[in-house]
């Protein structure tokens, strides 16, 4: 800890000459830092562990598209090509145990479109 002095004049006048007397006063000053508390960290998000995955399955539909080309004097080319598209990309949730969808899990790193692991030991 780093102490300075300051004087202070207190009443307006100090000692001038030996005629007039007044008080002066010196204060010591203190250089402290700011003494810095971090706050309790707090945990919002839920645990995996705790929580259900559920996939949903991408949603698609299903259409013909028609091609036709004419020909003449024949009978015109035609071609039929069954198609399919996906509406809504597959998703993967997590529930708690009331069944309701979480979106704060705990465990970022994990990617939840990434496949389930099946225990699989490698080079088993």
């Amino acid at each position: 800890m780093h102490t300075t002095f300051n004087t202070k004049l207190i009443p307006a006048f100090c000692v001038t000459g030996g005629l007039m007397l007044s008080a002066c006063a010196t204060a010591p000053e203190t250089d402290e830092t700011p003494i810095a508390i971090a706050p309790p960290v707090i945990q919002t998000c839920t645990p995996i562990s705790a929580l259900t995955r559920v996939d949903i399955p991408a949603e698609t539909k299903t259409f013909y598209a028609i091609t036709q080309i004419d020909n003449p004097p024949y009978a015109p080319i035609e071609r039929k090509e069954k198609v399919t598209r996906v509406v809504k990309e597959a998703e993967t949730i997590f529930v708690d145990s009331e069944g309701r969808q979480v979106t704060d899990v705990c465990a970022p790193e994990i990617d939840p479109n990434a496949p389930e692991d099946k225990g699989t030991t490698p080079g088993a």
